[in-house]
Order: structure tokens, then C-alpha cells, then sequence
């Protein structure tokens, strides 16, 4: 049986000047502390990564191991370059962190014997870490064919995989040809119950940092086997992920009308209007 386990994707909160809040991004550290998730991914793409520098990446992966003691954390240390890259693996080493995920390289074009060599030095350096491949070619523009995933599935470390922005049919072939152990997780939230059918052990979701509570029901539910309750919540997820819309801007709205003080934002991403704050509003009084 799947664990069917529920990561959350965590935003950060910023100053009105731009600058990093630790403190409001830590409120939402303690929210998902006690959300009965299974734990939580920090500095990925709801975490608005690409505009924070090495050492606030590097500040942040601490302020999330301490946080989230007693839940596993898997902090992103992918970026554009290996040079980059060596400097976020040496921080989330000195953070305590166990698990790291990696984006594939970015922005400029990369072949897949490219890819591979870039995973095979990034594994290397992280001996004694467990390694995701985070792949979304949306935003990054380098495609994970599946001879690619299972040449990459079979270096030393690599535990799994964080699929974003593909069809339920490249989870179930990628399911196909990779060990049953090797973990699968969706980034589409509202797919969470549809990918688990498809192969995935979970999902890495950021509308779970705002409303933990459908997707813990859901999870209930998909261990229990229940197609009647699966239905139902399932109706809870695709409200709540058609409210927030994969914007960390909408995110932190939620947490600002549960009285948490997590401050603005850093990259150019809009805020949400009356009519969606208080969209936002009403599910917040039903699912948080």
C-alpha cells in the first residue's frame, strides 16, 4: 500500500521592503508544524527560491529543521549552477537537514547526458543525504524522459522524484519502470487522490501550508479505501486549490486572515484582489 504522504511546500513570508521576515515565515513554520502533515519541502518553488540569495536559502533551511523538529523537512538546494549548488548542499548539511531535493539545471539549454552528469557530481557531494529529482520542465525547460528518471533512479542516494507540471500518465509510467520503494511524489495538489491511483506515494503540495485539512481527510480516506469519502473530499481539495491557485501572494492572504503576521513579498507576483481575498476568506472559515 502507498503512504500516500502529504509534503508541504512552504511559502515564505517577506518585509514590505522585500527583505526576508524570518518571523513570519517561521508563524508559518508552526502552522505546518501542527498541521498533521508528514512533512514539508522549504525553498521550492512556492518558497520563491530563485529570488532569495545563497545565504538566506541557507538561513532559511536552518530556521525549517528547527521548526519542524519533529517532521521530515527535505530543503531544495537546486539552482542554476553546480557551483551554486555545492554551497546550498554544504547549508543544509550544517542545518541538520536529511533530505534534499534538486531542481534540474535551468534557463539555458541542457541535453539529458548534461542532466545526468550534473546529478551524478550533485549526489556525489551529497553522500549521505537522500536526494529527490525535482524536475517541472514549465519553469525550467529541461524535459525527464523516462529512460532519463531511471538512469538517474539508479545513482547512489537518489530516493525519488517531485513531478510537477506532467499527466497522470507520465506518474504511472514512470511507476512502471522504477523500483516500488523509489518514492513518487505529485506537485499538482489537486491530483493528490488521482496520482496516488496512478503510482505516487504522495504529494508535495502548497496549498497545504493554508488548508491541511482536506488533503489530511483525503489522506484518511485513501488509506482506508474510501471511494465514498475520496469523492467527497475530493470536492474540499478542488475548492481550496481553485481559491489559492498556486500563488504563494494568495498563500500568505490565508495565513494574514488567520491572524498570523507574514508581512508581503519579494518577487513580481500579484496580490489577490477583494474578490479573492474574500473567496479565500470563505474557505478559510470551512477547511482551516
Amino acid at each position: 500500500m502507498r503512504s500516500h504522504d502529504i509534503i508541504t511546500a512552504v511559502p515564505l513570508a517577506f518585509q514590505d521592503s522585500g527583505a526576508l521576515d524570518l518571523e513570519g515565515s517561521r508563524a508559518i513554520l508552526e502552522y505546518v508544524a501542527g498541521s498533521g502533515v508528514q512533512g514539508a519541502l522549504v525553498l521550492g518553488t512556492t518558497g520563491e527560491f530563485p529570488a532569495l540569495s545563497i545565504e538566506e536559502r541557507n538561513t532559511v533551511a536552518a530556521l525549517a529543521v528547527q521548526t519542524l523538529a519533529d517532521l521530515r523537512v527535505i530543503v531544495h538546494v537546486g539552482a542554476a549552477s553546480r557551483f551554486e549548488v555545492s554551497q546550498l548542499i554544504a547549508g543544509a548539511r550544517a542545518a541538520g537537514a536529511r533530505e534534499i531535493a534538486v531542481l534540474t539545471p535551468y534557463y539555458l539549454p541542457a541535453p539529458p547526458e548534461e542532466v545526468y552528469d550534473f546529478f551524478s557530481a550533485v549526489v556525489a557531494e551529497a553522500a549521505g543525504l537522500d536526494v529527490y529529482v525535482y524536475m517541472f520542465e514549465a519553469r525550467t525547460g529541461i524535459p525527464v524522459d523516462e529512460e532519463l528518471i531511471v538512469r538517474l533512479a539508479e545513482l547512489p542516494g537518489v530516493v525519488g522524484v517531485k513531478v510537477s507540471g506532467e499527466s497522470l500518465d507520465r506518474i504511472s509510467t514512470y511507476r512502471s519502470r522504477l523500483a516500488d520503494d523509489f518514492a513518487i511524489y505529485t506537485g499538482a495538489d489537486g491530483d493528490f487522490a488521482r496520482a496516488g491511483q496512478a503510482g505516487a506515494d504522495g504529494v508535495i503540495s502548497g496549498v497545504a501550508s493554508v488548508f491541511a485539512q482536506p488533503f489530511i481527510a483525503m489522506r484518511e480516506a485513501l488509506l482506508a479505501g474510501d471511494d465514498e469519502a475520496i469523492a467527497r473530499v475530493q470536492q474540499d481539495i478542488d475548492e481550496v486549490v481553485a481559491a489559492v491557485d498556486g500563488s504563494p501572494a494568495r498563500m500568505r492572504a490565508v495565513h494574514r486572515l488567520a491572524g498570523r503576521p507574514v508581512g508581503g513579498k519579494r518577487m513580481p507576483i500579484p496580490d489577490p484582489d477583494a474578490a479573492t481575498v474574500d473567496r479565500l476568506s470563505r474557505a478559510v472559515s470551512r477547511h482551516h
